[in-house]
């Protein structure tokens, strides 16, 4: 305590010293009874418009607080500059509501960014400004909770472990729950400023060519939106005209209604393994009961979710169905790429589970086994 006290002092007869005609022989010495009201007085004369241009606050000198310190938005909700805001992670932004934006004189469909339409789509018309990107169920606030029967009965709703929890804005409804939504237009509108700003300077040139920012692309920032919101995906602004593939070699091999992925939570029976391994499309793996289609989970008292290969396309990036068009058109994968890499990685998993040769595009194309099928892996 008595070094701070110390510290301050010269703090201060520095401030005075520079400040008046003054001289301090109270420097290093203990505090004085005035101190108190002189640390007060330089607080005080600590703004522009102070009159003592030479008057330094322990704010000025040491940096602010931490509860002062501004944390740039480039640091907030993602992990790096390359990596956009997550979906689930946003950060409000200083804009007006929709509300605000229409008393203020804007259309529904207008853009903060001048008086156009922003869009991440291929062609405006197929913006879908308050469809849901995603949802929750609020169940809390209800006086009573729906019952198993009440619950189960709901569209995408389940009862498990003495709560209801519903998946889709219909169920929850039905069940007396209060849906909160976040649609597309919040979605564009909670983006970064910066990242808003470049995708406006792209529209208006008409390429997103060498718009980015710190190596962030914005055909990249406009991807998640456009695959949520744009009906003429997987094209984008920045991307058009992309031709829908899938991972097969030929459309007609694909099975849109086969399950890329499924679980089926049987934690309520918990059937032993003889009973598991008997019914169809179920298998015991780990310890653990795991059935691939809804009737064979149903059938074992489970509650089954899945994603179909139809589903499964719609996270595709545009980039992998370019890929796949140009290994068609090479009549190889080699050297070709997807979104994100080699796109064999892309196609040879989800082949084995969606094409009906159970091969992928790239392993009939280079004629290789990427050991997925051989393996009876799920």
């Amino acid at each position: 305590m008595a070094a701070m006290w110390t510290l301050l002092s010269v703090f201060l007869c520095i401030s005075t010293v520079r400040g008046e005609d003054e001289t301090c022989a109270t420097c290093g010495q203990s505090p004085p009874a005035h101190s108190a009201a002189l640390l007060q007085s330089s607080v005080q004369r600590n703004s522009k418009t102070a009159a003592g241009p030479h008057v330094f606050s322990p704010a000025q000198l040491f940096g602010p607080g931490p509860m002062g310190r501004h944390v740039s938005q480039t640091q907030m909700g993602r992990m790096g500059p390359r990596m956009g805001p997550h979906p689930h992670q946003r950060m409000s932004q200083p804009h007006f509501s929709f509300e605000q934006r229409r008393a203020g004189g804007q259309s529904k469909g207008e853009s903060l960014y001048g008086g156009a339409v922003l869009t991440p789509c291929q062609d405006p018309s197929a913006w879908t400004p308050e469809k849901d990107v995603y949802g929750w169920c609020d169940m809390y606030s209800m006086p009573v909770q729906p019952d198993a029967a009440t619950c189960d009965a709901g569209d995408g709703c389940r009862y498990s472990y003495g709560y209801c929890y519903c998946d889709k804005k219909e169920g929850c409804n039905a069940v007396g729950g209060t849906w909160n939504g976040y649609t597309c237009r919040e979605e564009m509108e909670n983006m970064f400023p910066d990242y808003l700003e470049k995708i406006r300077e792209a529209a208006a040139a008409g390429t997103c060519e060498g718009k980015d920012h710190y190596g962030y692309g914005v055909k990249d920032m406009v991807a998640y939106p456009a695959m949520m919101c744009c009906t003429d995906y997987p094209s984008t602004m920045c991307e058009h005209n992309v031709q829908p593939m899938t991972p097969c070699k030929s459309e007609a091999e694909f099975l849109p209604d086969a399950y890329a992925w499924a679980y089926c939570d049987l934690s309520a029976t918990n059937p032993p393994k003889e009973t598991c391994d008997a019914t169809p499309d179920c298998k015991e793996e780990w310890g653990w009961c795991n059935c691939q289609s809804k009737a064979s989970c149903e059938l074992l008292g489970g509650y089954f979710q899945g994603g179909t290969c139809k589903d499964e396309m719609k996270w595709w990036n545009p980039g992998d169905h370019k890929g796949v068009k140009e290994a068609l058109d090479k009549g190889t994968c080699a050297g070709v790429e997807g979104a994100w890499g080699d796109i064999k990685y892309q196609v040879d998993w989800i082949g084995h589970l969606c094409c009906a040769s159970k091969k992928s595009v790239c392993e009939e194309l280079d004629h290789y086994d990427s050991g997925y099928s051989s393996t009876g892996m799920y």
